[in-house]
């Protein structure tokens, strides 16, 4: 069974359900946290691609929008940590509800991921983890793409009208526009605190079971998933070698990716 449902709460958030069949039915469901603003449009495909190929494999699991973003309700401005982590906590009671499984696990992609890791931290009750090229700094990934902001700027208008350095600033008290997306000073304000004093070998303490997919270009390991694999090497890791699909208009070709992660699910059930 696959529906459409929304989850009630302080703000109603949309959700996608695939649901198997009892019979065919594994022992662990999943819920998926997309990425962060324009990430999340282009990751859409692969995520319900991966969630379908999933489902057919017995895995129930649920796609849902945090507040703010996509068909669910709220205002991305005014959207903090805390709130998306009570929509993580909602969305993960709903497919208990659904299953009535004991175990559920995450699939998080970019800043998704990120997001399963601060809540690991006040609830370590996820069975699975499955990262996809996850963000570990927050802020460094918000002045990263501001500049990819920025060079787009340039590449469609001919001149850069915004000054990196000067939105971050404007961001200490009031939004600014993120790529089509309108982030509120509370937002960063979270993630400067969550950076500055959340030390990441604190936050992984509580991650013992799950898969690190790294995805790069070259098809080699990256930064990231490297330093994450410093901290935690009794975690599994995989590299996966094709476009970054977070960041592509058009299709890619996602195959491996979606095939990597189910076989490492169906060999370790």
């Amino acid at each position: 069974m696959e529906k459409a449902l929304f989850i009630e709460g302080d703000v109603r958030l949309f959700g996608f359900l695939f649901l198997p069949e009892p019979d065919i039915r594994k022992e662990i469901g999943f819920v998926v946290i997309h990425p962060f603003a324009e990430e999340k449009k282009s990751s859409h495909r692969t995520l319900v691609e991966l969630s379908r190929e999933l489902y057919k494999k017995g895995f129930p699991v649920l796609m849902f929008d945090l507040r703010g973003c996509g068909d669910s309700e709220g205002n991305f401005s005014s959207a903090r940590l805390s709130d998306w982590l009570l929509d993580i906590d909602k969305a993960l009671s709903v497919i208990k509800m659904h299953t009535q499984l004991l175990k559920v696990g995450i699939i998080g992609v970019r800043m998704g991921a990120y997001l399963s890791l601060c809540y690991a931290s006040i609830n370590p009750c996820i069975s699975e983890y499955i990262w996809i090229e996850p963000v570990l700094k927050p802020v460094d990934y918000l002045r990263k793409t501001l500049r990819h902001k920025l060079m787009k700027e340039l590449c469609t208008e001919g001149i850069i009208t915004s000054n990196r350095n000067n939105l971050l600033q404007d961001l200490q008290h009031s939004s600014i526009d993120f790529d089509g997306y309108e982030i509120g000073s509370g937002l960063y304000h979270d993630f400067v605190a969550e950076q500055e004093n959340g030390i990441i070998e604190e936050k992984l303490k509580n991650i013992t079971n799950g898969l690190v997919v790294s995805v790069s270009m070259n098809g080699k390991e990256t930064r990231i998933v490297q330093e994450i694999r410093t901290l935690k090497p009794e975690l599994n890791y995989e590299t996966v070698q094709m476009e970054l699909f977070w960041n592509k208009v058009e299709d890619v070709d996602n195959e491996k990716l979606i095939s990597n992660i189910c076989n490492y699910l169906v060999n370790n059930e």
